[in-house]
C-alpha cells in the first residue's frame, strides 16, 4: 500500500507559496511542507520574465534569471517555452561564476 502527501506549491524564484496544493506520491522518509515548483508565481513571471529566462538545476533546485539576450548569446538556441529552461549542475556553475567581462547582460 502506497503513501500519499499534500505539499504546497512554492515559486523557484521568490519562494512564496502559490497557492496550488500538490499531490506527492513518493515514499519518503521525511516530508516537505512545500515543494518549489519550475512556473513562478504571477507577480515574479511579470517582474522577471518579461525580459528574462529562468534557469533550473532540478538535481539543487538552484535558480538564475538572465536576460532573453544574454540566454541568446550563451546558448545560441531559440527562447525556451514558458521562458523556463533546465540545465545540469555544471551548467549553472558556469552561469553563475562566469566573471563579469564574460557574463551576458
Amino acid at each position: 500500500m502506497g503513501k500519499s502527501f499534500v505539499t504546497m506549491a512554492v515559486c523557484p524564484i521568490c519562494r512564496k507559496e502559490t497557492g496550488d496544493l500538490l499531490m506527492d506520491t513518493q515514499v519518503r522518509d521525511v516530508f516537505e511542507r512545500y515543494t518549489m515548483t519550475p512556473e513562478p508565481c504571477q507577480e515574479c513571471r511579470e517582474n522577471y520574465l518579461s525580459h528574462g529566462v529562468l534557469i533550473i538545476a532540478p538535481e539543487t533546485n538552484r535558480i538564475a534569471v538572465i536576460t532573453d539576450d544574454a540566454f541568446r548569446r550563451a546558448f545560441n538556441m531559440d527562447m525556451p517555452e514558458k521562458k523556463i529552461a533546465f540545465c545540469e549542475e555544471p551548467v549553472m556553475d558556469w552561469i553563475l561564476t562566469k566573471p563579469e567581462e564574460e557574463t551576458p547582460a
